[in-house]
């Protein structure tokens, strides 16, 4: 796609990643380097690219990789064929860009060339409200819920077409 926002991680990413992820942990999950190499290993980490410039991260895996987390693990559970979405982060100097709306156009459409279902989960006790109203205006519907240690997550799906 010539207008793509995303990219392939490189080596000399990783580092941007990792702390763009550290500043926003806490409604996210933990994820080192090491953790962002397995991730690529098994599933697409991509870098978002805004004016030339890193702008963010997004790491999906599909059904069957042998993706390594517990959410991947309940969706797995529930549909034969899938795209996780496990986490997008963008910039909070390039936020209100229109970047994410970018971003989800691409994941789904390449998704909805191979799977039926985007899957990903958000904070709803802490409820993360901005991502609950994104997610809701893009036709995600909550499936079910997981507690994970001090809050609960929103296992969301969207069925796509």
């Amino acid at each position: 796609m010539s207008d793509s926002v995303l990219r392939p991680l490189g080596p000399g990413d990783v580092d941007d990643v990792v702390a763009l992820n550290d500043r926003f942990v806490h409604l996210t999950a933990p994820m080192p380097h090491e953790r962002v190499r397995e991730m690529a290993e098994t599933g697409t980490v991509e870098v978002i690219v805004h004016g030339g410039r890193f702008a963010g991260f997004v790491i999906t895996a599909m059904s069957g990789s042998g993706f390594a987390s517990e959410n991947f693990d309940w969706f797995a559970g529930h549909y034969d064929d899938y795209c996780y979405l496990d986490r997008i982060i963008v910039h909070e100097d390039v936020r209100r860009a229109g970047l994410g709306r970018r971003v989800y156009d691409e994941i789904e459409a390449r998704a909805a060339r191979a799977v039926p279902v985007l899957t990903l989960e958000v904070n709803i006790d802490p409820p993360n409200e901005p991502s609950l109203a994104f997610h809701a205006g893009r036709g995600f519907e909550q499936v079910g819920e997981r507690f994970i240690t001090d809050h609960t997550v929103g296992m969301m799906a969207k069925r796509l077409a």
